[in-house]
């Protein structure tokens, strides 16, 4: 209460009830304070664990479908719930992904395998929704994908021409740098699920010249 600016604890709660309080800022706060009070690292177990210590098992996590357990459902339908796709990780139809609830309120959907995945669900274990996509693609999203080769004549007019040619696939920006013979760069594309994805980055891998492509 005091590190929040509260005196009364009846005026806490009240802005609790009120929704003056975000809860998660009320539960960091508490993890913080706990930290401090022990001064070590608290128990190893789930009994122990403050709230932003605590990761749930992957077992435990809650599911919606089958009996009407809690899983978000991705949909372009979906009404009553303010989600968005995580711009550190450009997750797509058909990524494994988790759901995250920010601050705000809302929702950041981010893959499985995202950098800062790990850091989340250890700090923030408490905030994780599981999250899986409808059963259809819906809208296109943006890829960024990450090009190494030799900087040869006509490399980066084959690359872009191969991109024009894909249907429902969209060349949003490009970026390319060189330096003693070879480029380095970024393609952000526009599409609709993985496998497009993965078709994409299998053609341009055919380009004479191209070293290596990943997608960030």
């Amino acid at each position: 209460m005091t590190k929040l600016g509260y005196r009364i604890v009846t005026d806490f709660y009240a802005a609790l009830a009120d929704g003056k309080l975000d809860m998660n800022e009320v539960l960091e706060a508490y993890a913080q304070q706990q930290r401090f009070d022990h001064g070590k690292a608290l128990p190893q177990t789930p009994e122990g664990l403050s709230a932003d210590q605590f990761v749930l098992p992957d077992n435990e996590l809650p599911l919606k479908g089958a009996g009407g357990s809690d899983v978000l459902i991705i949909d372009q339908n979906l009404k009553g719930i303010d989600f968005q796709m995580a711009k550190c990780c450009q997750p797509v139809y058909g990524d494994d992904v988790f759901g995250f609830v920010t601050s705000g309120g809302g929702i950041k959907i981010h893959r499985e395998n995202c950098p800062n995945a790990p850091q989340l669900r250890q700090r923030f274990g408490y905030r994780i929704v599981r999250a899986k996509w409808a059963g259809k693609r819906g809208s296109q999203y943006p890829i960024t994908l990450r090009v190494i080769g030799n900087d040869d004549i006509g490399i980066v007019n084959n690359i872009t021409n191969i991109i024009s040619k894909e249907e429902k696939v969209l060349l949003r920006s490009i970026s390319i740098d060189s330096h003693d013979g070879l480029f380095s760069g970024t393609l952000t594309v526009m599409l609709d699920d993985t496998s497009r994805l993965q078709q994409i980055i299998k053609k341009l891998k055919t380009v004479k010249g191209v070293k290596n492509i990943s997608r960030s």
